[in-house]
């Protein structure tokens, strides 16, 4: 014998798995592939949205240089093959080898004293400019910074601070510490990165007690804040106010 299947509720039928609607399963199902497609997706469209903004930012200059060329086949006269109709397609390859030897002969200018001079006189004439002096000077430094340290060792450690308000807490990357003569106090000068684009962020100066190390390396907190705090330990000390050991080796710290 067959068991009579118990209803729901008085009056309505029983809830069975051949009851279930059709265009229920198959809304649950086009959802989870959506989303497993778009979660496989999305490194693939961030690495070609860099690449294209990396691309467009260096070809800018070149690119129109490089249609003129084909267009009007100053090429084709010397090898002999007709450019001007494939201009739309050979103009991005020329754009980039352009830029790529106009960079290529800045290095090598670079290093004979004529050119030194030439890019002295350069560098002189740009920071004499009233609008463009203040904002090339600084970009100078930085890149001077950063070249002096080997890239990413500018940032000395990462830390946690309470940002934007008291209660929440923020990566940020510490670039510099200072001593108040009158009081004796130490800051640190700290650089607070925003999500997912790590280049831009906010910078601040505070006291190094109110900082919480952390022993995550700068590559980690890069990746944590591109991820999203996707890729953040499961665990962490928020009661550690002393820098890590290896922190305290690599800047000749005494330990605690």
């Amino acid at each position: 014998m067959t068991p009579n299947p118990t209803p729901s509720s008085p009056g309505l039928p029983p809830t069975t798995a051949a009851n279930v609607p059709p265009s229920g399963a198959f809304r649950r199902h086009m959802q989870s592939v959506f989303i497993g497609g778009f979660v496989v997706l999305i490194p693939l469209l961030v690495t070609l949205y860099i690449l294209s903004f990396i691309y467009h930012f260096a070809t800018g200059f070149s690119y129109p240089v490089a249609q003129w060329i084909l267009k009007s086949n100053v090429v084709g006269h010397v090898a002999h093959i007709d450019t001007s109709r494939a201009a739309g397609y050979l103009a991005p390859v020329l754009a980039v080898l352009l830029t790529a030897g106009f960079i290529y002969l800045i290095g090598v200018l670079s290093t004979f004293v004529i050119g030194r001079q030439i890019l002295n006189a350069l560098d002189r004439f740009i920071e004499n400019l009233p609008l463009l002096k203040g904002i090339y000077g600084t970009t100078k430094q930085v890149i001077g910074v950063f070249r002096q340290s080997g890239g990413g060792a500018g940032f000395q450690r990462v830390v946690l601070v309470e940002f934007p308000r008291m209660g929440l807490w923020t990566i940020a990357f510490v670039t510099n510490e200072i001593t108040d003569t009158s009081r004796g106090e130490k800051y640190v000068t700290i650089f607070i990165p925003m999500t997912p684009n790590p280049t831009s962020g906010f910078f601040q100066m505070v006291r190094e007690h109110d900082v919480r190390n952390t022993d995550w390396t700068v590559d980690q907190g890069i990746k944590i804040v591109l991820s999203g705090g996707l890729l953040a330990p499961t665990e962490l000390n928020f009661g550690n106010t002393t820098p890590p050991p290896a922190v305290l080796e690599k800047n000749n710290l005494p330990r605690p």
